[in-house]
């Protein structure tokens, strides 16, 4: 694929233009740069636009193996990619070395006798490519029909057989099986959607009625999310609260306790192996009341393997009836469902082509930029929970983001949600999107893809006979490595090493050390994205400060209180997140980083600007967590372009500076304040008419702040505020007043921990585009206002723990369509 060079061609426009935060490049080198872009986007054109079809057969040989080649374009593809390579190592070799002599011309006249050398070989490969008979692109689209038909066809001939008692078949097993908890598993089977036909008997009246309590989960390899994940289902909050914060062990023995004498039904879908019993069976409870275990099977032969029949004999797949199919594991009963017209083994050789072929025509029908940031996913484990934050920044640091721009990122993502890739898994209040994940299935595809076309390697991996670990630039280690040596097979020009295993290790643990990171960095010297996270560090790595060309840094030091000046000295930086340390110190080295876009610590106080050369931090658009100390007018004033903005500490002691210096930020679109008092049963004093908001502000979030006088007067006059969050003990009062006018702009309001609040009371006119409504507790609030239900807009409705006569006013309006009213804890 033409990956490679495409995204090469848009480095060099970025290098031309000043935007890989260069210093400026010899007017000699600038040329033959020039030169160079020109040739590679002519190719890179040329491909996409006459070889579309051919490119697409190319990807194509994934299913058939390594040994076809269709045309001589796959060696022309094959020499470029090397080209591009080494084009890669010429320049970066360059900007280090311009970097480390502060511009001296004389690393110039190398990179130029580079580029005029492999400037004459991509004219020889345009030349090349030129002899390469072009496909008709017009008939691309023809094209993909006939291969989806065929595999439409393929799908029909071996459609599984649903009989008209399957149904009632699930639910017997369900209902009227043995006392003892036992396992029901629905193999997936050609043309069957095992999900759908697990949701029907789910949701059905008979399973509600017959179980204390339900829970629906995704297996994930990582046992504690998919642990949190039943936790959250069948313990109320309150319960929550109070353990989720404790280990793994302890998790899983509240389950097991709140399960004691309940009958419950827990759902695990997309099972890949039996480690989901391993992991969890411990924390089921089994109390001989007909309690179930629902599992949807993918196509593995594993869990069959370590199953025996009732008479203690091997499962046999190829003899594997229609119908249920009564065995054991590990002495629990088991009855699978398979419901498939051909053998199981057959079954599972078609169900895995019929889902993965569709994945597959999908990525071949993407557009480049998209095919970019959906490979990149491979990088991350299947069901993983991943920040878009996170993922906006990884894009933009890889380049793949032309304008640097989230709200670009935004838009790709939504695109790939949209063609089926990505899974939506949390929204933020406002409605963008919090976290997202893939499936199994889809990462399988994407990993198998990225690794075929050289583009991210998953480590560990089983890499195809013509591949080379030395082709790739990309690194995505998710599981545990143990030998140092490992990395000396990759090239030392490696870009991007993410390290995203299932679970933090501090530095004691197994091999993780600082010598550990520190082989990472002087092995790898040229890298531009770096992701220690997952790796808990007594010290900052000193290994980390000749990486002069890192744009994306991420580590976990929560023992760090003073940020190194040496690390200030990484000028490309775009993003610095070290979400787990409290910097007390920061060098005034930090002005000096004016590319930085994305700072985010656990809080981090930035030192007054020492003036002189030093420059502003222009760039910078996310800050958390500023300590208050640090909102002085000067420092503020030197952010201008700062779009979001986290403020945790004692706000009380600094009440006059920050209110006055926060409407200079003309940009800023998100603020939370969160009053972090050192001395117990220490007062706020926060006076909240003081504050000046700045005038874009869009979400509003305060926490702790104990407010004693209505904040609706001051906020409801924020012109294009549309989310306000009033958080954790924010206001202490028994009364609140919403204005005729007041809040034109607002769409979703959370009112939480309000614990005194009786009274709620609004003028016509109030927040008339308001959509979303939540209020945790409203143990003391007598009545809504009846303003509220003259909101067209108004459809979500979340009240915790209503009094009765709340209660009875809401029942008038639950049978309306307009209204989605949910009460907690359910049953009230």
């Amino acid at each position: 694929m033409d990956l490679h060079i495409g995204l090469f061609s848009e480095r060099l426009k970025r290098l031309l233009a000043g935007g890989e935060g260069t210093l400026p490049l010899p007017v000699a080198a600038k040329e033959h740069i020039q030169n160079l872009q020109t040739g590679i986007e002519s190719i890179s054109h040329s491909l996409q636009r006459d070889y579309q079809i051919k490119m697409a057969e190319l990807l194509l040989q994934i299913e058939f193996g390594a040994d076809i080649t269709l045309s001589n374009l796959e060696l022309i593809l094959e020499e470029t990619n090397y080209l591009v390579r080494e084009s890669e190592k010429a320049i970066d070799t360059f900007i280090m070395n311009n970097i480390q002599q502060n511009g001296d011309q004389s690393c110039s006249k190398d990179l130029c006798d580079v580029l005029i050398s492999l400037e004459s070989k991509f004219i020889d490969i345009k030349q090349q490519l030129q002899q390469v008979q072009p496909s008709d692109n017009s008939s691309f689209s023809v094209w993909m029909g006939d291969l989806k038909n065929g595999l439409l066809r393929g799908q029909r001939d071996n459609m599984a057989s649903l009989p008209d008692d399957a149904m009632e078949e699930l639910l017997d097993q369900l209902i009227e099986g043995p006392s003892q908890l036992s396992v029901v598993a629905i193999i997936d089977s050609c043309g069957f959607s095992s999900t759908d036909f697990a949701a029907q008997a789910y949701n059905s009246n008979y399973v509600k009625s017959y179980f204390d309590c339900r829970a629906w989960v995704s297996f994930d390899f990582n046992r504690g999310i998919m642990l949190d994940n039943i936790l959250e289902f069948v313990m109320p909050q309150s319960a929550l609260r109070k353990i989720m914060h404790k280990d793994f062990e302890q998790r899983k023995t509240a389950l097991h306790d709140y399960l004691r004498n309940k009958r419950y039904l827990i759902v695990f879908e997309d099972v890949i192996s039996s480690d989901v019993w391993d992991y969890i069976g411990k924390a089921l409870p089994d109390h001989q009341n007909g309690s179930r275990v629902l599992a949807m099977l993918t196509c593995s032969d594993e869990i069959f393997s370590l199953c025996r029949l009732e008479n203690g004999e091997m499962i046999h797949l190829d003899s594997v009836p229609a119908g249920p199919l009564r065995a054991k594991y590990q002495e629990r009963p088991l009855v699978f469902l398979y419901y498939g017209r051909n053998s199981l083994v057959e079954n599972m050789r078609l169900t895995w082509r019929i889902q993965k072929w569709p994945l597959l025509f999908s990525i071949v029908e993407l557009p480049q930029h998209l095919k970019l940031c959906c490979l990149y996913l491979s990088a991350f484990r299947d069901a993983f929970e991943i920040a878009t934050k996170e993922l906006y920044q990884l894009w933009i640091a890889e380049g793949f983001i032309p304008d640097n721009s989230e709200k670009t990122a935004e838009e790709y993502l939504e695109q790939l949600i949209s063609r089926g890739f990505i899974k939506v898994k949390k929204r933020r209040a406002g409605g963008t999107i919090k976290t997202c994940y893939i499936s199994f299935i889809t990462r399988g595809m994407l990993v198998l893809v990225a690794e075929f076309v050289e583009f991210v390697n998953v480590v560990p991996s089983t890499l195809r006979a013509d591949r080379s670990l030395e082709d790739f630039k990309r690194i995505s280690v998710c599981r545990t490595v143990t030998n140092f040596d490992s990395w000396e097979h990759f090239d030392t020009y490696l870009h991007s090493f993410l390290h995203l295993t299932v679970e933090r290790k501090h530095l004691s643990e197994d091999v993780f050390t600082l010598e550990y990171c520190n082989a990472i960095c002087k092995w790898f010297k040229f890298l531009r994205l770096l992701d220690l996270g997952t790796i808990v560090l007594d010290e900052y790595p000193a290994g980390i400060n000749p990486l002069l060309l890192l744009k994306y840094l991420v580590l976990n030091i929560p023992s760090l209180k003073h940020l190194p000046s040496s690390l200030c000295n990484l000028l490309s930086l775009h993003t610095l997140d070290m979400r787990w340390s409290y910097i007390h110190h920061t060098p005034d080295e930090i002005w000096k980083m004016n590319e930085l876009r994305h700072l985010n610590f656990g809080s981090i106080t930035l030192p007054a600007h020492p003036g002189k050369c030093c420059s502003s931090l222009e760039n910078l658009n996310f800050i958390s967590v500023l300590h208050p100390s640090s909102c002085t007018q000067d420092i503020l004033g030197r952010l201008p372009s700062l779009q979001t903005f986290r403020v945790h500490e004692n706000l009380s002691s600094y009440q006059s500076m920050l209110s006055n210096n926060l409407c200079p930020l003309l940009h800023l679109e998100s603020l939370k304040l969160v009053d972090e008092r050192t001395i117990a049963l220490q007062p706020s004093s926060i006076v909240l008419p003081e504050y000046q908001f700045p005038p874009r502000l869009i979400e509003l979030s305060l926490s702790n702040t104990e407010l004693k006088y209505d904040p609706m007067p001051a906020l409801e006059k924020l012109p294009h505020l549309r989310v306000l969050k009033l958080k954790k003990n924010s206001f202490f009062g028994r009364k609140l007043v919403c204005s005729s006018g007041g809040f034109p702009s607002l769409k979703v309001m959370h009112l939480k921990s309000m614990f005194w609040l009786e009274e709620w009371t609004m003028e016509n006119d109030a927040m008339p585009k308001l959509e979303s409504l939540i209020i945790n507790p409203c143990a003391y609030l007598k009545i809504l206002p009846e303003e509220l239900w003259r909101i067209k807009s108004l459809t979500k409705l979340e009240l915790w723990w209503p009094r009765f006569e709340l209660r009875e006013t809401l029942r008038k309006f639950e049978d309306r369509e307009q209204y989605d009213i949910q009460i907690y804890p359910y049953g009230m």
